[in-house]
């Protein structure tokens, strides 16, 4: 079984200003027009954005393997940070909570302004673009939320 690459994220809420640190998958697949981070609906919970969403949301359907899903977008409600060993900058993201999926993913575009730079998802090895070029993170493991 393959490895993948999994970075730890500091999530804060632009509604509620609670904040949660999660670990999330990076999903080349997972394509999108603006930085979007789909949780599972406990992380929006602990968030204070669930089941009870505080402010306008749409729903929007998303493509995915099995078939189409509807998912609850709120956008530009979180600030997004890598936690690594210096501060890094946050990125707004919308959030898309699922009912269905178990784990944190992050989609190409916030990926790409998080700054995070893969070099081998066989072997979860990964950078951020402001660490000098010959750093190698390691991916971290697997955080699994519980379903509803």
């Amino acid at each position: 079984m393959g490895v993948a690459v999994r970075v730890r994220l500091k999530v804060r809420s632009r509604a509620t200003a609670k904040e949660l640190e999660v670990v999330a998958l990076i999903n080349s697949g997972f394509e999108t027009l603006k930085p979007q981070l789909l949780v599972p609906a406990r992380v929006a919970e602990l968030l204070g954005l669930w089941p009870a969403i505080p402010r306008d949301y749409s729903v929007r359907e998303y493509m995915t393997a099995g078939g189409p899903v509807r998912k609850y977008v709120l956008a530009d409600e979180v600030e997004v940070r890598v936690v690594v060993e210096y501060p890094t900058a946050p990125v707004v993201a919308d959030l898309v909570v699922s009912t269905i999926e178990e784990e944190v993913l992050v989609s190409d575009k916030l990926a790409g302004r998080l700054g995070i730079v893969v070099y081998d998802f066989g072997e979860g090895l990964w950078r951020l673009a402001s660490d000098p070029q010959e750093v190698r993170r390691r991916t971290e493991e697997r955080q699994v939320w519980g379903g509803w």
